[in-house]
């Protein structure tokens, strides 16, 4: 079996089990009597939140592009990416949004990947910069409390790894040695560093950078309002200076294997991070269902529609993805 079928299978498997451990144990009635008190108003809210997320993160995303890519642009590649990852395995989206943005644009694909990589690099900054902003002043569990020592420590990585990588001779010095190493995927990588180094190059002034993580921490921001308005409209109780902290956290565990969408892993973390300020597991559930498909349907939806808008072929994206990760 080949390595991407492996991690797909094995995606599956996990979201499977990651199930039946976020519904193990939970009545199912009062999954049912939490959606009945559902306010309808407050369940419509976290869209124009949403909306508002995509759109600032397209917005990013064309300012590391490059002056001549417009906004309409990469939203259209963007939201292309997030229904791909949706709906396939292999969490092949980025791929897709690179693969778009040359498409329209007459760019390498080489260069549109990259700027996908570096953009991807400012997405982990702001949702890094979210967690300690909110870092709950009351005790958490053992076990989140290192994730946390582990997430300071890789802020400031990331942190350094931007002003290093801005550097030509620090980029093209890691790139060499990597590349002789014989390993495949080493080899990839340091293709990859200087991707991002000529990226990094062209924004690397202090106050674009800043700028940049700025807008991704609004991005994420958003996303944490409108998971706060669907704990609102199902009548959880949760103080909203915790909930940037559960979105972060959210956002960055989904980075596991998992089926398309995120079915299973997105419904376990949730459930685990809601129950630690206190939220029943049917009720964590019950949120994890709400927010999930409050952005999942509008996602598959709208990027279905620009897919077939752009006349693209999914097998045209999939081969891509393979010759990615060729040797």
């Amino acid at each position: 079996m080949g390595r991407h079928k492996s991690i797909t299978v094995l995606g599956f498997i996990l979201s499977i089990v990651l199930l039946y451990f976020s519904l193990r144990d939970i009545e199912f009635h009062k999954i049912w009597e939490t959606l009945l008190r559902m306010n309808p108003f407050f369940a419509v809210v976290p869209l124009a939140f949403i909306g508002s997320a995509v759109s600032l993160s397209s917005f990013k995303w064309s300012r590391i592009a490059g002056p001549t890519v417009r906004f309409e642009e990469a939203f259209v590649a963007f939201l292309i990416g997030l229904f791909i990852n949706n709906v396939l395995p292999a969490r092949i989206g980025e791929v897709a949004r690179g693969y778009v943005l040359a498409k329209k644009k007459g760019f390498s694909f080489t260069y549109s990947f990259s700027t996908v990589l570096l953009d991807r690099f400012f997405d982990l900054t702001g949702l890094l910069l979210l967690t300690m902003v909110f870092l709950p002043k009351s005790s958490l569990p053992p076990t989140v409390s290192k994730a946390i020592y582990l997430l300071v420590g890789l802020l400031i990585l990331c942190i350094v790894l931007i002003i290093l990588l801005s550097r030509e001779s620090i980029a093209h010095l890691v790139s060499g040695k990597l590349l002789k190493i014989e390993k495949s995927f080493l080899k990839r990588f340091a293709k990859r560093i200087i991707e991002v180094q000529e990226n990094l190059n062209r924004i690397a002034s202090p106050f674009m950078i800043i700028y940049l993580i700025c807008i991704s921490f609004l991005a994420w921001f958003s996303m944490s309002v409108a998971l706060y308005f669907v704990i609102l409209a199902l009548g959880v109780s949760v103080p909203f200076a915790c909930v940037p902290f559960v979105c972060a956290l959210l956002n960055m565990g989904i980075t596991l294997p998992s089926s398309p969408g995120y079915v299973g892993l997105y419904q376990f973390l949730l459930v685990y991070l809601l129950s630690i300020f206190g939220v029943p597991k049917y009720e964590g559930f019950t949120v994890s269902v709400l927010y999930h498909a409050s952005w999942y349907i509008p996602y598959t939806v709208v990027g279905f529609i620009f897919l077939i808008h752009e006349h693209l072929r999914i097998k045209d994206i999939q081969k891509l993805h393979e010759e990615q990760d060729a040797p």
